[in-house]
This record gives C-alpha cells, sequence and structure tokens, in this order.
C-alpha cells in the first residue's frame, strides 16, 4: 500500500471505521488529545437530536432503533454544519461516518470543495466473538458521551464519568437483537469501505482485539510514520 504524505493544507483529518463494539469512540477520544483534534461521533449527535426530541431525531428514530443507519442527507447536514466551525480548522477525527462508500463519496466532494481530504482511514477490526463481549457490556457517560465498558474501561468511580461526573449508564440500543441487525448492516454497508480506502491510499489496517492502551498505542506509531 501506498499512503499519502498529508493533506495539502497540512491539517490531520481522522476517518475511523470497523464493526460497532470494537472501540472506535474511545479511540477517537484518544487520537483527539494527542494530536489535538476535534472529536465528532455522529452517532452520539443524533441520539442527542433523538433525545431532545427535535424534528431531526423523530427522523431518524426508527432507523436507528432497528439497527439501521440515518438516512445519507441528514448525516452529511450534521457533519457539513460541523467541519465548517473554526474549531475544526486544523483537523477533525470522525466517529460513526461514513458508513457507507456512497457517504465517503459524499464526504470527499464536501471536503475537497474546502480544499481539504481525508488523511487517514484506520480500519479497526476484531473477530466477532470480541465485538459481541464488548457490545454487552458497553457503557456511555449521559452528558459527555464518554465511552466505557463494565469489565475493560470502568470508570473510576462507579456509575460516575471520570471527565464530567455524569451518570454512566447503559446506551438504551444496546440489546441483543440489535447487536446482530447492526453486525449484518455493518457486513453489508461498511466493510466494503476498507477497500474504497485502499484504491485511495489512505486504508491503515488496525488490529482491535487488543486493549485501549495498545490499540492507541499502534494507531498513534502508524500517523505518526505517515507524517514524517
Amino acid at each position: 500500500m501506498t499512503a499519502r504524505k498529508s493533506t495539502e493544507n497540512n491539517d490531520l483529518n481522522v476517518i475511523l471505521f470497523g464493526p460497532p463494539g470494537v472501540g472506535k469512540g474511545a479511540q477517537a477520544q484518544l487520537l483527539s488529545h494527542r494530536f489535538g483534534l476535534r472529536h465528532l461521533s455522529t452517532g452520539e449527535v443524533i441520539r442527542e437530536e433523538i433525545a431532545r426530541g427535535t424534528p431531526l431525531g423523530i427522523r431518524v428514530r426508527e432507523a436507528v432503533n432497528r439497527g439501521e443507519f440515518a438516512d445519507d442527507k441528514t448525516v452529511l447536514d450534521i457533519v457539513t454544519a460541523r467541519i465548517d466551525r473554526p474549531e475544526y480548522a486544523k483537523g477533525f477525527v470522525m466517529d460513526g461516518f461514513p458508513r457507507t462508500v456512497r457517504q465517503a463519496e459524499l464526504f470527499d466532494k464536501l471536503l475537497e470543495k474546502r480544499g481539504r481530504k481525508v488523511s487517514w482511514a484506520l480500519f479497526i477490526n476484531a473477530p466477532e466473538k470480541t465485538i459481541l463481549e464488548r457490545l454487552t457490556g458497553r457503557l456511555v457517560c449521559s452528558q459527555c458521551g464518554r465511552t466505557y465498558h463494565r469489565v475493560f474501561q470502568r470508570p473510576h468511580i462507579d456509575e460516575l464519568c471520570d471527565d464530567c461526573m455524569g451518570k454512566v449508564i447503559r446506551r438504551h440500543d444496546d440489546d441483543p437483537a440489535t447487536h446482530k441487525e447492526r453486525l449484518r448492516t455493518y457486513h453489508d454497508k461498511t466493510l466494503p469501505l476498507s477497500e474504497y480506502y485502499e484504491k485511495g491510499g489512505t486504508l491503515v489496517n488496525i488490529n482491535g482485539d487488543r486493549t485501549v492502551d495498545e490499540v492507541h498505542a499502534e494507531i498513534s506509531r502508524a500517523i505518526d510514520r505517515r507524517r514524517k
């Protein structure tokens, strides 16, 4: 694989993708702190809209509860509104978007119009057994959205977020039936992104079947190596 050196204006724009439960949210938060990037989790934004009962939230609630994706226009509107903010000018780490090749194509065009491009697409993968184990114990802060796990990454104080002291809860859409549907949808729609980004020279394969710190160390080395 031949990888690109950097984006033309030297900002660092990272895409994280992989199966549900592989740890994209945790890695996005760590990358945000290490490289000074803005973390955009489209899933968290959509869940906020659902909780607030906004027109956007009403539009996507049923699809999310079935384990499906929000429509392309809805997600692109969310992403566009945020990456145009000044705080995203130095780079971003995108968690949960794009989820289809069509979304990736539209996003590339959107960035191109702004003189930007995806620097690296990090494909974090793990065996299905590992993914299901992680999904069944996943927790999230009800205020800031930080992710935790009942076994692998508990908050220091039970049920309280380390960052904002918000209540740590199980996500409303975390149930076995939804997990299976998410995995089916992932294989059908998101997995083809690996081929798309490999053709573009931005794909980096990451072994996600390890601890959060070990995965973060590999990602950091990959980014540092390719930025030189």
